[in-house]
């Protein structure tokens, strides 16, 4: 009896889509680079009549996509003899250009192409392919990507009178989605990884753009179940908060009781680690030898901490709430742990995300310190909590200005980090580098993000889908799996805004028009609440 090859196998969930090259940026050495813009072949065959582009040694071809895709390439070559090519991904011209770097998947890489061959190669974040070639005459009919992709219903979305404003929902829609993978990464081109800290933006524009997704569940599962026994979340004390953070707002949306229960084993463990870490008078003892809150911030303990009693407050606030609705009767001592850490105030300022996690938390009022220089010492990952903390209109503002900042310079997904200095006669990512000008991909950057390395699709840079969402359609949950809808919206000056927000009963649908009362269609099962 012959074996089943497929006992035991598992369908992967990820669709794959060829994405035609929109233009060549740059060549040498080349004749008829015109026919891969557009060009849909995908398989070559003896006699064939597809044209044909040569390149010769030492020749290159530099290919835009027009778009951050997730995936590869697909390589098809023609009767030539064997040629050797260097393929570089870059999600910037310049990183095309450069000497990418080698983290969490290969950017750089020489391959050895046949005749008549059609060749797969690639798994990372790109924009850009730079084909060099290094030995003989490399004989091409098509470089075409292939785009690596969960298929998800888009079933929350948004849309206002205001064009800047949508570019910027739909990238950061964009940027999220691409990180859903067979689990949600940070990053599709570097830290492919989960990290349980940068999901909780992540996991916030998820469940209002395509709901209460397997994916978040898959992937706290990983980090709650599979780290290593005596370690913490990521190695990191500040992230087993976030992740209740994220197991909160997966039960809340989703309104299952099943994933408490899941999950209760991590959160009556971590609650009651972190409450016994505040002392009575409020003061608090922050475990882990590198206590983490953001990048920006990394250098300064005083800032961390300030930012990590808003964590705490916020973090043991959710655990509460779970508990209870575990039916623990001890869930009290979660708020009465918060209770405490408003006695003893530490200082936040200037740090504005740090500001922004008390405000929020209700340890103090920060609006002073968020709206001084109110552009200034914004993070992509704590951005949103700076936007949630802020005034409505302010918080447009900035989502106008900073993320829009990004777009500005060719972006078509949101990055690691940013500052909006970094733009003053910087070229643009989709520009070829210019001697004596500054390089918005090589030249900037910082921390563990300095240079190349940095990446431009960071899924914790996706909040302005869920602020919008939260903020201007004014929707949110006030109990869990939507049976009672909180409806706050606010067009913050725009003309008119219009969307859906996914529940478990179906969409919520909104419009908003400058003058108009608010008009809200709630599916069955669901109500307003008070």
């Amino acid at each position: 009896m012959i074996e089943d090859i497929f006992e035991g196998s598992f369908a992967d969930t990820l669709k794959r889509v060829f994405v035609p090259c929109k233009r060549v940026i740059s060549e040498s050495g080349c004749c008829n680079s015109g026919i891969f813009s557009g060009n849909k072949v995908i398989r070559n065959f003896v006699a064939s009549d597809y044209p044909e582009c040569t390149v010769e040694k030492g020749g290159h071809l530099l290919l835009d996509y027009g778009k951050e895709l997730a995936g590869g390439i697909k390589i098809v070559t023609s009767r030539r003899g064997v040629s050797k090519v260097r393929i570089r991904f870059g999600e910037s011209v310049s990183e095309c250009c450069g000497e990418p770097n080698r983290d969490h998947a290969f950017h750089d890489a020489e391959l050895t192409l046949p005749a008549y061959a059609t060749l797969d190669f690639g798994n990372t974040g790109f924009r850009f392919v730079r084909l060099d070639v290094l030995d003989g005459t490399c004989g091409l009919l098509n470089v075409i990507a292939i785009a690596e992709m969960r298929e998800l219903e888009k079933s929350g979305t948004f849309v206002s009178s205001d064009e800047r404003l949508n570019l910027i929902y739909d990238t950061a829609v964009h940027t999220v989605h691409l990180n859903i993978q067979d689990f949600i990464y940070d990053g599709i081109k570097r830290d492919r990884l989960i990290w349980g800290g940068d999901m909780h933006p992540e996991v916030a524009a998820v469940l209002n753009t395509f709901g209460a997704i397997d994916e978040i569940d898959k992937s706290l599962e990983q980090l709650c179940f599979h780290t290593a026994a005596g370690k913490y979340i990521n190695n990191l004390s500040s992230y087993p908060l976030w992740v209740l953070l994220c197991i909160h707002d997966l039960w809340f949306y989703s309104g299952k009781q099943e994933v408490l229960e899941k999950y209760a084993p991590f959160i009556l463990r971590e609650s009651e680690r972190f409450v016994s870490v505040i002392n009575p008078d409020g003061t608090f003892d922050m475990p882990g030898e590198h206590l983490f809150l953001d990048w920006p911030s990394d250098h300064d303990k005083a800032r961390v901490l300030a930012g990590l009693q808003g964590l705490l407050a916020l973090a043991l606030s959710a655990a509460g709430r779970m508990k209870k609705a575990l039916g623990r009767e001890d869930g009290c001592k979660e708020f009465k742990a918060v209770d405490n850490l408003k006695k003893h105030v530490l200082e936040s300022a200037p740090h504005k995300t740090a500001s922004a996690l008390q405000h929020l938390a209700g340890i103090a009022d920060r609006s002073e310190v968020l709206e001084h220089a109110p552009f200034n010492d914004v993070s992509t990952f704590l951005g949103y909590y700076l936007l949630l903390a802020k005034e409505n209109r302010a918080a447009l503002e900035l989502v106008k200005t900073y993320w829009g900042g990004m777009l500005d310079m060719g972006a078509t997904s949101f990055w690691e980090d940013f500052d909006l200095k970094w733009c003053t006669n910087a070229t643009r990512i989709d520009e070829m580098p210019v001697s004596g000008r500054p390089d918005i991909h090589a030249d900037f950057g910082d921390h563990c993000y300095k240079g190349l390395r940095h990446s431009l699709c960071h899924g914790w840079a996706a909040g302005p889908a869920a602020w919008c969402a939260q903020k201007i359609l004014g929707v949110s949950p006030a109990e869990p799996g939507f049976k009672k809808v909180k409806f706050t919206p606010d067009l913050c000056g725009l003309e008119w805004a219009k969307g859906t927000v996914p529940t478990p009963y179906g969409v919520i649908t909104v419009s908003l028009e400058k003058g108009k009362a608010p008009n809200i269609i709630l599916p069955s099962g669901t109500e307003l609440s008070d």
